[in-house]
């Protein structure tokens, strides 16, 4: 049970509403925020229309405001922005879904002047505006406004998308758009794209257009529109031939799917330099999309054999979890038990030591996974501390001196490379290492817990910023 000192809900309302009152217009009277949100929830209890106004006039205020939002004031900035959009949504509409959409489509208006004046490398600003798209079409679907002017305005929103704030709208609003209000923005947006394609040159506009007219064959589950859309050139690309073989594929038509696939078929693949392997091995490649659809147009046009050729062929090049997975599946009897070993020994000895790892993190297999770092430790990047972490907490229940191989390795990382921003997580590393240290009965020829803090020291005593991190988090800093 929680202290009564805690601040919980029902603690909180022990206090009776007139405290409560009395605090939060004390806290009103420091805070902008907090005043605006008393504001907002006062006018809630007179209506739709009340709230609709005060909405109304915070929107106005942030659309006139020229001042740039530095990271410091961005996380209220962003709260504040997200309240407005939410207030529409769960006040505004269930009352008044004509004026919930007004706002809505206002608030939207607003993104290209807020995007301009903060700094949205998080990317938070630009959530809070996907989101009010979303709350957007259902909105929209409730107010039932004319389908024909609905979409002149998603025409006019397309056109404006500069943020790519409306890249999904077409399917968000396909619902509320209904038959006619869709074929009135297809017409439109045809017709734009007639008028663009006669420019000549790229176009962020003309593509865009053409993605709304894509989304318009999706809603529609037109595959022929969609395709007449995509421009010969394209066809022949791996990613598009994926794109075109999927649609194929739902829509029943194999034998048409295989065809493009084939038409669009990725060349060959050079070996990747060293750098760039594990970019390649994690199937950043534009290839991996087109092999998934291809192996599934050749099973449902009656050639398994060969797309399990194809499967194996994709775990043995990259080591694909999800092609050897559906390869082990379609194997009779206990075939299965002897391919998936064999597999694991082709991971064992795979040329990268980090996609190996992470195979066997995925799979998951601990005793495979601590078997590789202990035959393979001078291999271990410490860099990579977002594949080693979760792969230490996933052996070092049964795997101690494995788990402690890879910790080890990413906090002489931090300490070679004086990685100060790293030095709190590599002290709970240490602090890790030492927990696993008395259940490792041999550590054969890698160093014991205690010669292994000692070399630290010896090489990286001076860093103080790691140790005062590392007594803070034993409590041998506390008095």
């Amino acid at each position: 049970m929680a202290s009564k000192h805690t601040v919980t809900l029902d603690n909180l309302a022990a206090l009776g509403p007139q405290r409560l009152a009395a605090i939060l217009v004390e806290l009103a009277d420091g805070d902008a925020e907090v005043k605006r949100r008393l504001r907002l929830e006062l006018a809630a209890q007179t209506g739709g229309d009340a709230i609709a106004a005060e909405i109304g006039k915070r929107i106005t205020a942030l659309r006139s405001a020229r001042s740039f939002v530095d990271w410091q004031k961005r996380r209220d900035f962003v709260r504040d922005l997200d309240l407005q959009r939410a207030m529409i949504a769960d006040r505004v509409a269930p009352a008044r879904t004509d004026l919930a959409l007004d706002l809505m489509w206002r608030f939207l208006d607003l993104a290209e002047p807020v995007l301009n004046r903060v700094d949205d490398s998080s990317g938070s600003v630009g959530d809070v505006f996907h989101l009010a798209c979303e709350d957007l079409g259902a909105i929209a679907a409730k107010a039932r406004p004319d389908p024909l002017g609905l979409a002149d305005r998603v025409f006019a929103a397309l056109l404006a998308n500069e943020y790519g704030i409306y890249d999904r709208l077409v399917p968000i609003m396909l619902p509320a758009l209904g038959d006619a209000g869709a074929a009135h923005l297809k017409s439109r947006l045809a017709q734009a794209l007639a008028d663009r394609s006669k420019a000549g040159g790229r176009d962020w506009r003309a593509a865009a257009v053409r993605r709304a007219l894509q989304d318009i064959a999706d809603g529609q589950a037109d595959v022929d529109a969609y395709i007449a859309l995509v421009p010969a050139v394209e066809r022949s690309r791996p990613h598009m031939g994926a794109e075109i073989g999927r649609r194929l594929l739902a829509a029943g038509r194999a034998a048409e799917a295989l065809s493009a696939l084939e038409a669009a078929r990725p060349k060959p693949r050079p070996a990747p330099a060293r750098d760039d392997e594990d970019l390649y091995l994690a199937g950043h490649g534009d290839g991996s999309a087109w092999e998934e659809a291809y192996i599934e147009a050749l099973d449902v046009t009656g050639q398994p054999e060969q797309a399990q050729r194809l499967r194996w062929a994709a775990f043995e090049e990259r080591l694909s979890v999800t092609q050897l997975r559906a390869h082990l599946k379609r194997l009779p009897g206990f075939e299965d038990v002897e391919a998936e070993d064999r597999a694991k020994q082709h991971a064992l000895g795979f040329r990268s030591f980090p996609a190996a790892l992470h195979f066997f993190q995925e799979w998951p297999d601990q005793a495979h996974a601590a078997q590789l770092v202990l035959t393979r430790a001078p291999e271990i990047d410490g860099n990579l501390y977002f594949l080693l972490d979760p792969a230490a907490r996933l052996v070092e229940g049964r795997h101690p001196l494995a788990a402690t191989l890879l910790r080890r390795a990413m906090i002489e990382d931090t300490l070679n490379g004086a990685k100060s921003t790293r030095y709190k997580h590599a002290a709970r590393h240490l602090l890790e290492c030492a927990s696993l240290a008395p259940g490792i009965q041999d550590f054969g020829a890698f160093e014991a817990h205690d010669a292994f803090v000692g070399r630290l020291r010896a090489k990286h005593g001076r860093k103080t910023g790691f140790w005062g991190q590392t007594s803070e988090a034993s409590g041998s800093g506390r008095r």
